[in-house]
C-alpha cells in the first residue's frame, strides 16, 4: 500500500512504535552500560579499600604521615564525585528531552486525530 493512501492515524502509530523500540533499545543498552559502570566502581573500591588498609597499617606503625592515608582516599572520591556529576547533568537533560518528544508526540497525535475528524465530516 502506498504511504499516500495510508490513514495518517496509522502513519502516527508506526512512528509512535518505532519511537518506543528505539526508546528500549536506548533503555537496553543504558541499563548495561551502568552495569559495567558500577562493576568497575565496585572493583576500584575494592582496591582502594585494599590501598586504606595497608596505608591505615603503616599509619598505626608510625611510619608514614596521616596525609598520606588521606591520599589513598582521594582518587576514589574523585571518581564517585565526577560520575555523580555526569549521572545528574545526564538525568537532568534526559528528563528533559522525554519531556519534550512526549509533548511532541501528543501534539502529532491530536493533529491526527484532528484531520480525520475534519476528513470523516465530508
Amino acid at each position: 500500500m502506498n504511504q499516500i493512501n495510508e490513514n495518517p492515524n496509522d502513519q502516527v502509530w508506526s512512528l509512535i512504535d518505532r519511537e518506543k523500540k528505539r526508546d528500549r533499545a536506548i533503555r537496553r543498552i543504558s541499563r548495561v552500560a551502568w552495569g559495567a559502570t558500577l562493576v568497575m566502581l565496585l572493583v576500584f573500591l575494592t582496591f582502594t579499600v585494599i590501598d586504606l588498609s595497608h596505608q591505615v597499617d603503616l599509619y598505626r606503625k608510625g611510619l608514614i604521615p596521616y596525609a598520606n592515608v588521606l591520599n589513598s582516599v582521594v582518587p576514589f572520591a574523585v571518581i564517585l564525585g565526577s560520575l555523580s556529576l555526569i549521572i545528574a547533568i545526564l538525568s537532568t537533560v534526559g528528563v528533559f528531552l522525554r519531556l519534550r518528544t512526549t509533548s511532541l508526540l501528543e501534539v502529532q497525535q491530536r493533529l491526527a486525530n484532528l484531520e480525520q475528524m475534519v476528513l470523516d465530516n465530508k
